[in-house]
């Protein structure tokens, strides 16, 4: 087996990295389509929970007729056909909740003072707008105070509770929005405030998204079952109740192609390896999982840990576990890579499963055994330092300009044995040769 990069395209260009802050033309997602096209969605917003989602934000979308040899700009009917298209006929979407406003809403107390006689259950206040008794309180290093609350106890009116989605019903033209129940215990959202967004004159305080996150798409089971990796900051134990305080990834399972959510089992950060990952005690936990079928009925899912709220670097480890009993348990996650922001994995027909691990550098994997042993490897994109191919090169560059992608991607299957893969780059030549943020795609071929 052998690891082959052909035809990397230029799909989009847009401003300069100097002129431009993080969220710009960044994030790119492959979409499959219900007529048999590739779907591209870009994110040109900030990178804010307010700018995500179809409505309000500079998203570009395009459309690729002739698997991904050209793109052309996306139609709203384009655009609703984009996402994962089930058995039935439906294509559905995952869509963010909004965060909610707390203007004008009263604050919920905290549990100090107390006595032993004191009941400890936190229940839903009667009035809307109050917020109930708080979990707990987190600073990170960027000063941000975070309460956490248990979903159930916040009122009905304040947030959205269900998982929205964008669904595209057999045999009709025009997408609607499905609002799908979700059977998790235990659920957990934080008020923040919305400090890093540029450009946006927003509230002060905020309710995070109580739903589903844009970066990940439910997939179809061998059994025709939906699945989907979904993730929560500050979480809990779904079964016991007990709150963790760490992010985890929790496995959701729909029967009735996406009307209603069950979730199956979960994977939460600890016993991490301190020895391969010294800054595993400062990372917030498990995030950004994408799973994937095995040949051998088994699930494998690949987990990110990097994140920077907690003085870690902006680089760490993915991991890999597995389950065998259909998301039910999964096996103590085992140090994969030292890198990985939106780590994909994509089983394709001939029985290859991909890996795309990144940032710095984007690189991609291949498993012959369903994930047990990797043993090709292509680089993309280096993890060496690219500042110098920018503009203005700096004299110590930032983690960013060093990177000199968002290098987040995603990966899709064009046929047995090739995937296409789109990423960013911060520094492609227009015509005259000034440097721009561009999202490029190029195919991996399995020889």
């Amino acid at each position: 087996m052998k690891l082959n990069l052909q035809n990397d395209r230029v799909v989009y260009l847009g401003p300069t990295f100097e002129e431009s802050s993080w969220g710009y033309v960044q994030f790119p997602r492959l979409y499959a389509m219900r007529n048999g096209n590739i779907g591209l969605a870009i994110h040109d917003d900030d990178d804010s929970w307010m700018a995500f989602g179809d409505e309000g934000c500079g998203k570009k979308w395009l459309v690729s007729e002739d698997e991904g040899a050209s793109w052309r700009n996306a139609t709203k009917a384009d655009i609703d056909m984009m996402g994962t298209v089930l058995p039935n006929g439906d294509v559905i979407r995952s869509l963010s909740n909004p965060p909610a406003s707390l203007n004008g809403v009263k604050e919920g107390g905290n549990l100090i003072h107390c006595l032993p006689s004191d009941d400890f259950s936190i229940k839903k206040p009667d009035k809307p707008n109050q917020l109930p008794t708080s979990i707990t309180t987190v600073t990170n290093v960027f000063e941000e105070i975070r309460k956490v609350y248990w979903l159930d106890a916040i009122p009905d009116e304040l947030i959205e509770k269900r998982f929205v989605l964008n669904r595209l019903k057999a045999g009709e033209t025009q997408a609607e929005k499905l609002y799908a129940e979700a059977n998790w215990n235990y659920r957990t959202v934080q008020s923040f405030p919305p400090s890093h967004v540029a450009k946006k004159d927003l509230e002060k305080i905020m309710l995070s998204n109580a739903g589903l996150f844009e970066c990940r798409e439910p997939k179809v089971a061998p059994d025709g079952s939906l699945y989907i990796a979904h993730y929560n900051f500050l979480g809990a134990n779904p079964f016991t109740g007990v709150y963790e305080g760490t992010c985890n990834a929790y496995i959701l399972r729909s029967t009735d192609n996406g009307e209603h959510w069950e979730l199956k089992g979960y994977i939460p950060y600890k016993d991490f390896d301190e020895e391969k990952d010294p800054f595993a005690h400062l990372k917030g936990g498990f995030s950004e999982p994408c799973l994937e079928f095995m040949p051998d009925g088994s699930m494998l899912c690949i987990l990110r840990t990097c994140d920077v709220f907690y003085n870690a670097p902006s680089w760490g480890p993915t991991y890999l576990s597995r389950s065998t009993d259909g998301g039910k348990t999964w096996s103590k996650p085992e140090y994969f890579k030292d890198r990985g922001a939106l780590p994909q994995l994509l089983q394709l027909k001939n029985g290859v499963t991909l890996a795309v691990i990144t940032r710095p550098g984007i690189y991609v994997y291949a498993s012959e055994d369903g994930g047990k042993t990797w043993t090709e490897c292509v680089e993309v994109m280096t993890e060496q330092d690219r500042s110098g191919l920018g503009n203005e090169k700096p004299q110590r560059p930032n983690f960013w300009q060093w990177a000199g992608s968002c290098c987040n991607c995603t990966i899709y299957p064009l046929a047995d044995n090739k995937a296409l893969l789109t990423y960013s780059d911060f520094f492609i030549p227009d015509e005259v040769g000034v440097k721009r943020k561009g999202i490029k795609t190029i195919e991996i071929v399995i020889e």
